[in-house]
């Protein structure tokens, strides 16, 4: 017999549009009384789990009707109590909004829904969660402008509106949506300290990708986190772009970007609502030149005031905020990282000698690594070409001057690594490195890999990388991420030109694979929610 159906019409569309829903009484009051009595005891009994007692049918019921059928989920019966007792030396204010992750993505990554299982009162001041309503959809509206920004974008009020108190009762559910704007605040109100349970929730096995359904069929966490339904639901600009069907996009697809010239290097972001490529060809090395793409395929020149020193050897582009960091490493070593909001002026950062490849890198204190923190660059010395040393400080210049410095990335014996890129694949600590690697007696390079423990910390070599076809990809650049995905571009071939490609962290092998034509490719944006 199937279950009661406890979300009304209304109740799904209040978590489409404003991130978040409520159910009340889903916990017996007589639960709560004794769990609350278990968190407070200084000598609870071992037999009992509040956690596990107030997880109930009707969590699992709602979150079955949220999440539809296709994305069954475990049903683990636990949390952890996120306790506000009374501060009275403490003056209340309010944080700033932020979402949580290190490297937050458009469709969810290691969770799709959070959950906070209240287990008492909570009054204005009293320690309540602070949610920021209709975050969600605003946030993908910053996204859409540039998708690795969502870190200042969730702090900014633009994006996060304004701030609520959520006033809850004893067995009050919060489920809300995982790019929901959100912080805590300090119980100064009440003697009574603020128990709530918190726990996420992802389905088993399977990446939520609503595709190209029609909208009818797909469920609420469908709807939720596909750009083309929110774009047409909330008359939103998105910046949901379809690959376009003609020969002239085909044949870009299948034969790689033209009118480049031999791309020599190259870097690639997703900035200010457009594919932005930096790129310095074979036939003219101490010039870096522009593109703009709205589609993708379509590549349209553009003014570039960036005057680099001499001969260009490797760019790199980065970005974790609102400012888009590159790094130039030239022929002759010298390597300068600059800093810009608009990709037209751009700021020295940080300037650093005997490079042969550099990557700046934002390091999530305590979550990829636990050696590193804050701004990081990548070194691959003149000096030491096998080996990448991870540098890191508080601003870029300190992390150019390498104070702070650990071995990050070994070659395997005989490899010298000539290019190198890190971010992060799935969660908060699983970050991935691509690298080329050149081999004593050999001219082109391999692309190679290693997931790490630690960023900043070698455990192992870097391994071979699997690809498709009989010609090795060479200067990989991510251009988004979903859940163990990313959507890249790589050089092939004689010509170096570049071809949109995927790498899917879920493989073994893992392997880059070429989209050479236009189903490939949106199958992918589709993926990373894009489309």
């Amino acid at each position: 017999m199937a279950a009661k159906t406890i979300l009304s019409a209304e109740d799904h569309d209040h978590f489409l549009t404003h991130g978040y829903v409520v159910v009340q009484k889903a916990v017996p009051p007589a639960v709560i009384e004794r769990s609350v009595a278990e968190l407070e005891a200084e000598d609870p009994d071992p037999e009992f789990d509040p956690a596990a007692s107030c997880t109930t049918d009707i969590v699992f019921q709602v979150l079955t009707e949220l999440f539809g059928p296709e994305y069954p989920f475990a049903k683990k019966r636990g949390g952890s109590d996120m306790a506000r007792p009374r501060k009275d030396d403490v003056e209340w204010a309010l944080s700033p909004a932020h979402v949580d992750d290190a490297y937050p993505t458009l469709m969810p990554n290691n969770w799709a829904v959070g959950t906070f299982i209240f287990l008492t009162r909570v009054h204005s001041r009293g320690g309540a969660f602070i949610y920021f309503s209709g975050s969600p959809l605003r946030y993908r509206q910053g996204m859409a402008r540039s998708y690795h920004s969502i870190k200042e974008v969730a702090a900014a009020v633009d994006f996060s509106g304004p701030a609520e108190e959520f006033l809850a009762e004893p067995g009050d559910v919060l489920f809300f949506h995982h790019l929901m704007g959100h912080t805590g605040s300090d119980n100064v109100a009440d003697p009574q300290t603020r128990h709530a349970l918190l726990a996420r929730w992802v389905p088993l096995d399977k990446r939520i990708v609503p595709g190209d359904k029609p909208f009818e069929q797909m469920s609420t966490i469908e709807k939720a986190n596909s750009a083309r339904y929110l774009e047409h639901r909330f008359e939103v600009d998105l910046g949901v772009v379809a690959t376009p069907i003609d020969e002239e996009s085909a044949a870009v697809l299948r034969e790689g970007f033209a009118d480049l010239g031999r791309v020599r290097a190259y870097a690639l972001l997703h900035f200010d609502g457009r594919a932005q490529l930096l790129a310095v060809s074979e036939e003219d090395p101490t010039r870096i030149r522009r593109w703009q793409s709205d589609d993708r395929v379509h590549w349209v020149e553009c003014p570039s005031l960036l005057r680099p020193m001499g001969v260009v050897r490797t760019l790199h582009l980065h970005q974790y905020g609102f400012a888009a960091i590159l790094a130039i490493t030239g022929e002759d070593g010298r390597a300068q990282v600059y800093s810009s909001l608009d990709f037209a002026q751009w700021e020295l950062v940080a300037d650093l000698d005997r490079c042969r490849t550099v990557t700046p890198y934002y390091i999530y204190a305590n979550y990829p690594s636990k050696t590193a923190a804050d701004q990081a660059i990548y070194v691959v010395s003149e000096d030491d070409p096998a080996q990448a040393s991870c540098r890191w400080g508080a601003e870029w210049s300190d992390a150019g001057e390498g104070s702070d410095e650990s071995v990050a990335v070994r070659a395997p014996a005989g490899g010298r690594i000539e290019d190198l890129i890190i971010a992060a694949y799935y969660s908060d600590s699983n970050c991935a490195f691509v690298a080329d690697v050149v081999f004593d007696g050999c001219e082109s390079s391999l692309p190679h890999y290693i997931l790490p423990r630690d960023v900043a910390v070698a455990e192992g070599e870097l391994q071979p990388l699997s690809y498709e076809g009989s010609e090795a990809p060479r200067r990989v650049r991510i251009f988004n991420r979903g859940p163990s995905f990313w959507l890249v571009v790589f050089a092939l071939g004689a010509e170096a030109r570049l071809f949109w490609g995927a790498i899917d962290w879920e493989q073994s092998p893992p392997t880059l694979r070429t989209l050479s034509d236009a189903a490939a490719l949106d199958e992918a944006q589709r993926i990373v929610g894009m489309i």
